[in-house]
């Protein structure tokens, strides 16, 4: 998403751009609920056992349900591992894919 532009990093700070937001609320996100939450909409945080970060905070939470929901991916039980199906994978690549 930075690479495409829908998230602006600036330091360790990251926020939703305009053209971000249009992509999230078409993707299915309200992104008003998301902003009235005591949680920021956008944060990062660092995957330690990838050792890189990724979208943390509503969106990301929010992202993460709208994926289940779509049957693209599951988390294991009693684990934080999500899995991604075949067919989820390639959606998601398809729906996330840089811009060129």
């Amino acid at each position: 998403m930075i690479a495409r532009g829908d998230l602006l990093e600036q330091g360790d700070d990251v926020t939703l751009s305009g053209q971000g937001a249009a992509f999230v609320a078409g993707f299915g996100i309200d992104l008003v609920v998301l902003e009235k939450a005591r949680a920021p909409v956008c944060r990062t945080c660092l995957d330690w056992s990838a050792r890189r970060t990724h979208l943390a905070g509503g969106l990301g939470r929010a992202m993460l349900v709208q994926m289940e929901q779509l049957g693209w991916a599951k988390r294991e039980k009693g684990s934080r591992v999500v899995r991604f199906s075949r067919l989820g994978a390639q959606a998601f690549d398809a729906e996330f894919a840089p811009a060129k």
